[in-house]
């Protein structure tokens, strides 16, 4: 269960920056561009236009989706990390204990004759993440895992979210 979330949808954008929370003073040094974009093998290249940010009792969240949801062409990357996650380079190996709890991808697929988004869930993966002034930036991650015909795919990337503008703590 997500406690706080914040979304970087689209229409909140102004100029390539966020519009900022009249209940938090704006920093002149702050300049995050939310931004999320990744290779993903044999399918069209990924840019994200929302990205929600969350986090649970011990659990952060990034979830970065293109494209409206309902639509075939809908798709989200989804990070989740323990709440006390640091700066550094990470790895991933599903089923094994660490920083990372997680990785996936979601897209539309037909399985068994029926239309689903079907999520791709990470088996194994790294990422380089920096996280300055409660901003979060996955300079790159590279991530592989399983689709709904049982084929690897390989996912390529990056991401920049800030709860700084929000009220999350």
């Amino acid at each position: 269960m997500m406690a706080n979330h914040f979304s970087t949808r689209g229409k909140d954008k102004v100029k390539g920056t966020l519009k900022p929370n009249p209940k938090h003073p704006s920093r002149s040094k702050q300049a995050l561009i939310s931004d999320a974009s990744a290779t993903i093998t044999d399918r069209a290249d990924f840019k994200a236009d929302d990205i929600m940010l969350g986090s649970g009792l011990k659990t952060l969240s990034i979830a970065a989706s293109a494209a409206t949801f309902g639509s075939y062409e809908y798709r989200v990357i989804n990070f989740i990390f323990d709440l006390g996650i640091e700066s550094g380079t990470h790895t991933f190996e599903q089923g094994v204990s660490g920083p990372i709890q997680g990785l996936s991808y979601v897209e539309f697929a037909v399985v068994g004759g029926n239309e689903i988004y079907y999520n791709c869930e990470g088996i194994s993966g790294s990422l380089t993440l920096d996280i300055i002034d409660h901003a979060y930036y996955i300079r790159e991650f590279t991530f592989t895992a399983q689709d709904s015909e049982q084929k690897n795919i390989t996912l390529t990337g990056h991401v920049s979210v800030s709860s700084s503008l929000c009220e999350c703590p």
